[in-house]
């Protein structure tokens, strides 16, 4: 299903292309004739695939050198996968998507470049498109080749034909990779074993009536560990045959639950499968099911109480959803069930054993042993099926060894009886109540945690995440009626990464010292309240980005290089400034 927000330009310009340069042999970003041959294919994939450039460098500089030796129209031919790239993310603005492909192929395109650039998308990438950038370029490139050498002797020659074509290789090379007969390119076999954003997004511009417009492998299978109770399922099995089919089938279930057509990226239903952008292919939630512990650790203001808040709430989701009867309840009670589930302790220096599991305590002049908040939890917990979370905040702020105590063994031995020190109590963990722990790294380095504890949690990071940052500035800039431009904004995000890249590589600092995106979001309050004192001319990116550094980014950034001479402390701010401000 096409989603509501998609251009319809994207799906005619992918259709386009399948006529212009697969099956003719004309450039479709340029008015040049003749470029797309099998030749040129074949020397960009001698140019990029064949010597892939494994340095550090960003993937301009790496690709302009690879192709230093080829013609201008292999060059041509390359920059066409750029675009496609591009084409369907929301995500990047039509100024980036046509910079990509004008910084390949030199300023000299500036006005050859035909207007084939869309501003906005079918949906966001997510993160793996973007930091996977070279293999999914191959994937399209050598997908591509393959079709383009295949194309007479399957007999296609329509649009039709095509795309039912390319969507019958790209599932033969998802679920039957090392058999399929498709194809006898065994590099093109090879990179589609990848988990691509461009996989799924190719068959969801073949046949978006089939394929739902959902770019990360992780996200179909969150959605269907989530609903799949919606076709009369115990379990998955029998649901990864088809992944496509399976979420095809829950998405219909969804609109009769709703009686309307639904996306799964709609607000509703979005926030109950999906817990955001991660690196990891392997969903939070998942690890976090089976370690049933886990701690977010990483510098200040980077979400780590919010994403522990929506980790919890995804748990409680997921389990409440095996039985298809509550999904309506849930959609109308989810604030109220989600209360009764997460329960939370912000730790200090003065939160002990005492507190927390057990203690002795004066009554009447006697010494009485009393039970703890963790085991009148338990209490409560043993009574419900469902999960129960306890959020530990700031967890770096206590003796975390003393606080625990017992707890170590029966994180271990789930509901085996641990006795403990006090009193006649014991301690045994039910199966449905899990941990999560937030901590700012700069306050406790992980070096310095017990490593009971270490082995027992999941470990998470939560740096900066410009896609967070550019979810909550475009809160804020619609709750406040602002009106500040995407490009503005998508500028702004870019100094904000260029500051926090350049903040990564100082031997003082590092990636643990990152400035958080809650700390950048802060641009949209000041520009709210630079309106109400400055009657000229506002700029956004101009006197706001100044007062943020100087009341906000500078002094934590003199904090983190508290201890460095004032001399080599100061070059470093002023060097940093420049980047943030000039980038």
């Amino acid at each position: 299903m096409k989603p509501h927000w998609a251009k319809q330009e994207v799906y005619d310009y992918f259709d386009s292309f399948l006529e212009q340069s697969i099956l003719n042999n004309d450039s479709y970003i340029t008015d040049n004739k003749g470029v797309f041959s099998i030749e040129n294919l074949n020397n960009c994939v001698s140019a990029f695939v064949d010597n892939p450039d494994t340095s550090n460098r960003n993937f301009d500089e790496k690709s302009k050198d690879q192709f230093a030796n080829t013609s201008k129209e292999t060059k041509e031919v390359f920059a066409h996968f750029i675009w496609l790239w591009g084409l369907p993310t929301s995500d990047m603005r039509v100024w980036g998507k046509e910079s990509a492909v004008i910084r390949f192929l030199g300023d000299e395109y500036n006005d050859l470049i035909s207007d084939v650039f869309v501003d906005g998308g079918i949906g966001s990438a997510g993160q793996r498109h973007k930091l996977n950038k070279p293999f999914e370029i191959s994937y399209l490139l050598l997908l591509f080749r393959d079709i383009k050498i295949n194309l007479l002797s399957n007999g296609i020659n329509d649009i039709q034909s095509l795309k039912e074509y390319i969507e019958s290789l790209c599932k033969e090379l998802y679920y039957n990779n090392d058999e399929t007969g498709l194809t006898t390119d065994e590099k093109l076999k090879k990179v589609s074993k990848e988990f691509l954003a461009l996989h799924h997004i190719i068959l969801h511009l073949c046949n978006p009536d089939k394929y739902e417009a959902i770019a990360a492998q992780k996200h179909k299978d969150a959605i269907i560990n989530t609903f799949f109770s919606l076709l009369d399922k115990e379990n998955t099995d029998g649901l990864w045959d088809d992944i496509d089919e399976s979420i095809l089938a829950i998405r219909k279930k969804l609109d009769d639950v709703f009686g309307y057509e639904i996306t799964f990226y709609d607000d509703e239903i979005q926030d109950a499968w999906n817990f955001g952008e991660s690196k990891n292919d392997i969903s939070e939630v998942t690890l976090f099911e089976y370690k049933k512990a886990i701690i977010f650790y990483g510098p200040p203001g980077t979400s780590k109480t919010h994403s522990a808040t929506r980790l919890a709430e995804l748990l409680i989701t997921k389990q409440y959803f095996r039985n298809k009867q509550n999904i309506m309840e849930y959609f109308e009670n989810s604030d109220e069930i989600f209360e009764k589930h997460i329960h939370r302790l912000q730790l200090h220096s003065n939160y002990n054993y005492e507190d927390f599991i057990v203690g002795l305590h004066i009554e009447d002049s006697k010494s009485i042993a009393k039970p703890g908040y963790l085991l009148n939890l338990i209490d409560k917990v043993r009574e419900d099926k469902l999960p129960h979370i306890l959020i530990l905040d700031e967890i770096n702020r206590t003796d975390i060894s003393r606080l625990f105590g017992e707890l170590f063994s029966a994180l271990e031995y789930r509901d085996k009886k641990i006795k403990l020190s006090v009193g006649d109590f014991e301690i045994a963990l039910p199966e449905n109540l899990y941990f999560i722990g937030t901590m700012n790294e700069i306050d406790f380095s992980l070096e310095r945690i017990d490593f009971a504890l270490r082995r027992r949690f999941l470990w998470q990071f939560k740096g900066f995440d410009r896609n967070l940052l550019w979810k909550i500035i475009n809160e804020k800039r619609h709750s406040l009626k602002i009106s500040i431009n995407d490009t503005e904004i998508e500028t702004f995000i870019n100094k904000c990464e260029q500051l926090n890249n350049e903040i990564s590589q100082i031997p003082e600092l590092g990636e643990n010292y990152q400035i958080g995106h809650t700390f950048f979001a802060e641009i949209v309050d000041i520009f709210n309240s630079f309106r109400n004192i400055h009657s000229g001319r506002r700029y956004f990116l101009n006197q706001p980005v100044n007062i943020l550094w100087e009341v906000s980014i500078k002094p934590i950034l003199q904090a983190f290089l508290g201890n460095m001479d004032a001399d080599s402390k100061s070059q470093k701010i002023n060097q940093l400034q420049r980047i943030f401000i000039n980038a």
